[in-house]
């Protein structure tokens, strides 16, 4: 959990590995995220989800291997697919949660792509 301010969200930061199984959750809606560069040159989405006034959970994927623009869905390593419902995160407290969970759980040199992500996506 993070170390939040008083009345602030307390936001849980987890890498892949502790995401459930694909086939257990194959497909995700994402309505908040970014997407980053890792310096190895792989390109992963950082989510967040199920933020409340006392919660959120901000996860790094493991790397995009594929991208369906036309369905606007992004297939990684593990096989899992996420369905980009929105743009990128633009919401300031949104963006540097996710900014700050990339840094947080390891990815602190990569660089934020989701612009160019987006470009790359088209929806229905």
């Amino acid at each position: 959990m993070s170390d939040s301010e008083p009345g602030a969200p307390a936001i849980a930061f987890v890498n892949l590995r502790d995401a459930p199984a694909a086939d257990a959750q194959p497909r995700m809606e994402v309505h908040s995220w970014r997407s980053i560069r890792a310096p190895a040159g792989t390109l992963h989405l950082v989510t967040l989800r199920d933020l409340t006034e006392e919660r959120g959970t901000v996860r790094v994927t493991s790397a995009i291997t594929a991208v369906d623009k036309e369905a606007g869905i992004v297939t990684t390593s593990s096989g899992r697919q996420y369905a980009l419902m929105r743009p990128a995160e633009e919401r300031e407290f949104e963006r540097d949660l996710l900014q700050g969970g990339a840094v947080r759980l390891g990815l602190g040199d990569a660089v934020d792509v989701s612009v160019l992500a987006w470009d790359q996506v088209e929806i229905g």
